[in-house]
């Protein structure tokens, strides 16, 4: 339990570390790019990821993961943005420029619609479920692995960024630096369900696959 826990905590900091460059560089390519370094730390260290854990939880007999894993990754994710989060807005990373790209981010949010939001927190479940199956699909080649990862996660924040653990980071920062706005809170609910959807529906339609094919 303590060595999840552990692990949750550090994920949730390791997406800090990414969505931290992606508010340095606002909101292109390179954002999207160097968004991609808190996945892949992820990938390479611990893997308490909440959005990892909805996609392997389907492999039950591979992983062992528990509907308690997903409460403890959610929650351990959560506290360990607040705990970066927190720490970064003690030091000059906040100037005038990068807080403006977070308001940018944050409003983008505040501007949308629930479901707007739920659609694209379910696509986004899709491509980052994709990233972590790449695993399995290239168990041999570490380096093809986190390539693929790469440009899902990539494309992703290009396209439809609505990562809970992101969304943690970005709002606990904006409320550390600019002010707490009580939306945050049905936002952050509606992109988890999203997310969920996403990636679980991912893995078990992938689950399903391997099991045909074993089959045949």
């Amino acid at each position: 339990m303590i060595k999840k826990i552990i692990a949750s905590l550090m994920c949730g900091m390791y997406v800090s570390i990414g969505a931290t460059a992606y508010v340095a560089l606002g909101h292109g390519v390179a954002g999207a790019i160097f968004f991609a370094t808190g996945i892949l730390m992820v990938s390479s260290f611990y893997n308490m990821l909440v959005t990892r854990v909805y996609t392997l939880y389907p492999f039950k007999k591979e992983h062992g993961y528990k509907v308690s894993d997903i409460l403890i990754a959610l929650a351990g994710n959560g506290i360990g943005c607040l705990i970066y989060s927190g720490l970064l807005s003690l030091t000059r990373f906040g100037s005038e420029e990068r807080i403006n790209n977070l308001r940018g981010i944050v409003g983008a949010r505040l501007d949308d619609t629930y479901l707007s939001m739920f659609i694209m927190a379910i696509i986004c479940g899709f491509l980052v479920a994709c990233a972590c199956l790449t695993v399995k699909s290239f168990p041999n080649d570490k380096m093809a692995s986190l390539t693929l990862s790469a440009i899902f996660i990539a494309a992703f924040v290009l396209t439809v960024p609505e990562h809970v653990v992101a969304d943690y980071f970005f709002f606990f920062f904006y409320s550390f630096t600019v002010g707490f706005e009580f939306r945050f809170l049905p936002i952050l609910a509606v992109v988890a369900a999203g997310n969920l959807i996403g990636c679980m529906g991912t893995g078990y339609l992938e689950y399903i696959r391997r099991k045909d094919l074993e089959s045949v």
